[in-house]
């Protein structure tokens, strides 16, 4: 009896320690998907947007219609060639030998070619994009770079499933083998005591019951805990040790499934949104078009661009511009009808994809896309602000066999002529777009070579004192002469500058001739540059101005600063701590076009203003609308109740000149006194306008 019950007690030890050991196995299997596959998934999902976002760049380029729209293009081609380099860089330290070496290889040489042919057809500024077209050798190199990346992709999830079967198989394994060995310990444990006393038979009757329902997946069940530690006992134990690693067998088991998809998951959606990303939807529109038959499908693709949504960014915040772009996720998922899809291509472009039996339907189309524009027109609340932005839509219909990447590139070229509103804010393709986008892409080229080579010149507008007529100083203005465009209005090329992010370039290139001839003029002649805000939410931009002055020996004390109410928005701090540092070292603030903006007083006693700019829309109107004057006498009196200096733009006779000297504003400004000039008539000037106020 002594060596049956130890034979029995050495069974159960081998048996739980193999199910021990087999479930550290499947413990350690399941780490190794976790910290290998889910990295790989990641990885080529991310490295796959990225050469697709090239592509279309490179389309875009293609198709620009002019020579600003492909300047941008360059620049962002630029960024996206960098970042698929970045990540060829880390593919053998994701892959670790792991991937098929024919595979790699074959998507090495894909991409060796992709990249010789994109660096040579788009090297330098001046390139006039690729040649050839959807059938050219650019277009095959990317298609071939595709697919190579596809079956690479495609390998690393073959082998996360193969490793996830494996996993499933093993759980199967331990499953059936603690199963058996359950039975064979049950039979030793009946061989055991009907050589003992029939009471223990009860008992024996319990585990055999539970072993069952274990046996059929039930892992709920326990025993009653028996108080003496008998082989009654030891048995009982035994069972809850299967009962338990059946259990997280089974976990480990529906968590390698979750692993999976959420693998799958993860590569197909935009992290910010939930919505499909930009490889679900070409995704998405293979599938139309590979669904083709005898009942032939079509689609319709709007491209969705967000209005106005760049300020909130730069003046709300990045995290009040995400909660927008949720906010903007959900409405659009409310307006889209069942079937169709939503997606972030990225940044605040979206797009909503359609299918249609039969041929596209414009009339659909259209109506969704006024409902879009309907649905975004209406304020967005977010974190205590309103924000009211807009959106412009771009149609493009699939015409015969689709292709993802001109689809995507027609909807792009509808979306720019919409956000020109021409002929509104919903705009359908037409072959004829592709011109005027490569006329834009033109301007915006034409502005970097102006930078570069000085065609941008620096202006100045004299700025009189109304009560004597002596000159009090400047206003900085830039003007390009372009040698092909000709005169080119700063309404154009001033906000094309913000758009590029060049405006910060141009204003110091401005500012740093500016200080080398204001330093020729008298030393109370001083000089008025405009800030934009770019530059008031640079945290080190009070001290590069002062070392921009030094280097140019231009004292602070003669420079003003112009800002407009707009500026002030977003970061109220840190906008108050620059302003505060260039009064503290000499410099006048001026507040521009006083009454245009977002006007509060608050702003003036907030913002420590020393002066306020009545604007020329008041100024020019004054004598016919009643309102004008009313609003300039209002200023006017405000401001001296302040202690504030005031100056009128658009003064253009000296009829005007007179009535806002009466009125009791200290300086003007206008064409009646002088047009913006160049730095030698400028010089020529400063003579006349101070012996005039001299003999005035």
């Amino acid at each position: 009896m002594t060596l049956v019950i130890f034979g029995f007690f050495a069974l159960v030890a081998s048996v739980s320690s193999a199910g021990i050991f087999g479930l550290w196995t499947m413990d350690e299997k399941l780490k190794s998907i976790e910290r290998t596959g889910l990295v790989e998934v990641h990885f080529f999902g991310e490295l796959a947007d990225k050469v697709s976002e090239l592509r279309l760049i490179e389309m875009s380029i293609s198709r620009a219609e002019s020579k600003a729209e492909r300047a941008e293009s360059l620049v962002l081609l630029a960024e996206r060639r960098a970042q698929v380099g970045q990540l060829m860089a880390q593919i053998d330290a994701i892959m670790q030998g792991r991937a098929d070496a024919r595979l790699l290889d074959r998507f090495r040489v894909a991409w060796r070619n992709y990249a010789e042919r994109h660096d040579s057809q788009f090297a330098g500024a001046d390139s006039q994009g690729e040649t050839g077209g959807l059938h050219g050798p650019l277009h095959r190199a990317y298609a071939d770079t595709e697919a190579a990346l596809d079956a690479l992709s495609d390998d690393s999830q073959n082998r996360i499933d193969q490793e996830v079967q494996a996993a499933n198989a093993m759980s199967r394994s331990i499953m059936t083998m603690m199963v058996a060995a359950a039975a064979i310990v049950s039979l030793a444990a009946l061989f055991l005591y009907a050589r003992a006393r029939a009471a223990i038979f009860a008992p024996l009757r319990q585990i055999t019951a539970a072993l069952t329902a274990l046996a059929q997946g039930r892992t709920d069940i326990d025993l009653p805990v028996r108080k003496a530690r008998d082989e009654i006992a030891a048995l009982a134990d035994a069972f809850r040790v299967f009962r338990d690693n059946l259990a997280e067998l089974e976990g480990a088991h529906r968590d390698a499934e979750i692993a999976r998809k959420g693998a799958e998951a993860m590569a197909l959606t935009d992290p910010l949104t939930n919505l499909p990303n930009r490889r679900a939807l070409a995704a998405k529109l293979r599938a139309i078009g590979e669904g083709r038959g005898e009942a032939e499908t079509s689609c319709a693709l709007l491209i969705v661009d967000l209005d106005r949504f760049k300020p909130v960014n730069d003046l709300l915040g990045h995290m009040v511009g995400d909660l927008v772009l949720c906010a903007v996720s959900e409405r659009l998922e409310q307006v889209v009808p069942r079937g169709g899809m939503v997606a972030r291509l990225g940044g605040d472009e979206f797009a909503v994809v359609m299918s249609f039996a039969g041929r596209a339907n414009v009339d659909a189309a259209r109506e969704l896309a006024d409902a879009i524009v309907a649905a975004l027109r209406a304020p967005i609340a977010v974190v205590d602000h309103r924000v009211e932005i807009g959106a412009s839509v771009g149609i493009a219909l699939s015409q015969g066999e689709i292709d993802p990447v001109a689809l995507l590139s027609s909807g792009d070229i509808a979306m720019y002529r919409a956000k020109k509103r021409q002929p509104g804010p919903v705009c359908q393709f037409e072959p004829e777009m592709e011109g005027e986008l490569r006329r834009l892409v033109g301007l915006e080229k034409a502005l970097r070579r102006a930078l570069a080579s000085g065609e941008i010149t620096p202006h100045y507008q004299p700025v009189v004192d109304l009560a004597t007529r002596r000159l009090r100083g400047f206003e900085l203005l830039a003007r390009w002469r372009d040698r092909e465009l000709g005169e080119v209005s700063p309404e154009i090329f001033i906000p094309l500058a913000e758009q590029q992010g060049l405006i910060v370039e141009l204003s110091q290139a401005m500012l740093a001739q500016a200080c080398r001839d204001a330093a020729l003029w008298p030393e109370d002649v001083v000089l008025s540059i405009n800030l934009s805000p770019a530059q008031l939410r640079d945290r080190r931009f009070p001290e590069d101005l002062l070392a921009q002055l030094r280097a140019a020996g231009f004292p602070p004390q003669r420079l003003e600063v112009e800002i407009t109410e707009t500026a002030l928005i977003g970061d109220v701090d840190l906008v108050r701590d620059i302003l505060v540092r260039l009064r503290a070292a000499g410099m006048t603030v001026a507040l521009d076009d006083f009454g245009m903006g977002f006007s509060s007083l608050n702003h003036l006693r907030q913002f420590k203003i020393d002066k306020v700019k009545i604007d020329k829309s008041f100024t020019k109107t004054i004598f016919e609308d009643s309102e004008s004057a009313l609003i300039v006498r209002s200023v006017i009196h405000l401001a001296r109740g302040l202690n504030l200096m005031v100056v009128a733009e658009g003064i253009e006779d000296a009829r005007t000149a007179e009535m806002m000297n009466r009125m009791g504003c200290d300086f003007g400004q206008g064409y009646h006194f002088g047009k913006a000039l160049a730095a030698t008539d400028a010089a020529r000037l400063i003579a006349p306008l101070a012996a005039a106020g001299a003999a005035a």
